[in-house]
């Protein structure tokens, strides 16, 4: 007896996930596997969404939510979709799997850190950060607890806890690395170049305050691709701790002078499209590569789903 049709529905906001990107994947599944019956949606037009997932109904289903459907939810089979989690929570999920994060505390009354066990320099930043905002580096010693109201208006810190993280030389120029998965495999894989006014000459080699910037994601960086198996593989390990997450955005670095690979955070709320992004659209246009074509975005998408239909459609 043949095996029944099953359902594999994609679930996408026109705005933050492009929906040609999933139409050619589902036109590849279509024609590769014809147990497999994929749809797209978009969740700007409710009323195809809904009848989208009435048909749903009649055969087992799995529902990638690229974007959070309303007013109507998938009522029959497996959902795969992104969380919204403090970045606490995250760095808590991230050491629980073993992944290789930089040594951090939550800034609390209490708070003292020793120079001895955290080197002379540490990170600081919000715990709801967004895009290297207000992440800094100072003197360990000197890093206190602080009370919401003792921020300056707008910053961060009022509105959530701030984090103390180990520092990680990554070069003279600050140097990370982003690598986007969907469910599981690479979709693209980009490395950050930061232009800062102050390059290091070593390790720690900060002016007395501290203060000094290594976002090397902010204005001015350098963008290129890349292939490195040992990031792709340490990403990979990153998404078997989501694996309900369809799609993670995993920032790596490496230590300049040790080799050694750390996660930043993996961004599991979803917002990390590159390939439909103006961010993402600048940087092709700047640097003249093809985000798509780097690992076949199709092509990844394609097979990915496939994979998950097979085995988790219900």
């Amino acid at each position: 007896m043949a095996a029944s049709r099953i359902n594999l529905s994609f679930f996408c906001f026109p705005k933050r996930f492009a929906l040609e990107d999933f139409v050619a994947a589902a036109r590849l599944i279509r024609d590769r596997y014809p147990r497999i019956i994929p749809a797209v949606y978009s969740t700007a037009r409710w009323l195809p969404t809904g009848l989208g997932i009435v048909r749903q109904l009649a055969r087992p289903t799995l529902s990638v939510e690229l974007d959070r459907v309303r007013p109507v939810r998938p009522v029959r089979g497996t959902v795969l979709r992104h969380v919204t989690i403090s970045k606490l929570d995250e760095l808590r999920r991230l050491d629980a799997a073993g992944i290789p994060v930089p040594r951090w505390t939550e800034i609390v009354p209490e708070t003292r850190l020793d120079p001895a066990e955290w080197g002379p320099y540490v990170v600081t930043k919000p715990s709801n950060g967004l895009r290297g905002a207000y992440v800094r580096v100072r003197k360990t010693a000197g890093v206190r607890y602080r009370e919401a109201h003792e921020f300056e208006e707008g910053h961060l810190g009022r509105e959530a806890p701030m984090i103390a993280q180990e520092f990680v030389f990554t070069g003279h120029m600050p140097v990370s690395h982003r690598v986007l998965m969907f469910l599981g495999r690479p979709v693209v894989a980009i490395r950050y170049e930061g232009r800062v006014q102050r390059p290091l000459t070593g390790r720690y080699e900060f002016s007395a305050t501290g203060g000094h910037s290594i976002v090397a994601t902010a204005k001015g960086a350098r963008v290129s691709l890349v292939f490195d198996p040992d990031i792709i593989d340490l990403a990979r390990r990153v998404h078997a701790a989501f694996p309900e997450v369809p799609v993670l955005g995993v920032d790596v670095i490496r230590d300049a002078e040790t080799g050694r690979l750390y996660v930043l955070e993996c961004n599991p709320s979803g917002s990390t499209w590159l390939l439909s992004t103006r961010g993402g659209k600048r940087m092709e246009a700047e640097f003249g590569f093809d985000l798509r074509s780097q690992f076949g975005a199709a092509e990844v998408i394609a097979e990915a789903s496939a994979d998950a239909a097979l085995r988790l459609a219900k």
